[in-house]
């Protein structure tokens, strides 16, 4: 699974993705490998692209290509200075009963299966609070702006 293009509040960000994905294929599918705003680009695309699609259900159910921790989905919300967004992402993931939830899918379908039972959880709270988020895609597009020059081919 390529990171997945979702809805983007603005077509600023068309060429800069493309050219992020370009590189990822490049890198192999390994988004370590990339410049740190290409990552941060391409992390917070995905994942706010899935949520707002799906919510955090659905993004725990996918799993991404290097199964790279939640805590780097958190920290790429956190660049762009989408702070409520990263700590949404961060308290959710630290709900699993195991360790190590982005290695373990069926594991985690399961735990969510309870959870989607019970919407007075704390879960279905932080969910209504960063799924639609528009703010991330117009804080996304800012920082995509403010490092322009990390999207142009060298």
């Amino acid at each position: 699974m390529i990171l997945v293009l979702g809805s983007m509040s603005s077509s600023a960000l068309d060429a800069p993705y493309d050219y992020a994905v370009a590189c990822l294929e490049a890198a192999g599918g390994d988004i370590g490998a990339l410049p740190v705003p290409l990552q941060t680009l391409l992390l917070v695309e995905s994942a706010q692209g899935i949520i707002d699609n799906g919510g955090l259900a659905y993004f725990y159910e996918s799993d991404f290509p290097h199964n790279p921790p939640y805590s780097d989905f958190a920290e790429a919300y956190r660049r762009i200075g989408a702070e409520s967004a990263a700590l949404c992402i961060e308290a959710s993931s630290l709900m699993f009963p195991f360790e190590d939830p982005h290695f373990f899918e069926p594991l985690r379908e399961l735990w969510l299966e309870r959870l989607q039972a019970d919407q007075t959880q704390e879960f279905a709270r932080l969910n209504a609070q960063v799924c639609g988020d528009t703010t991330v895609w117009e804080k996304l597009a800012a920082y995509v702006q403010s490092n322009r020059a990390a999207f142009e081919a060298k």
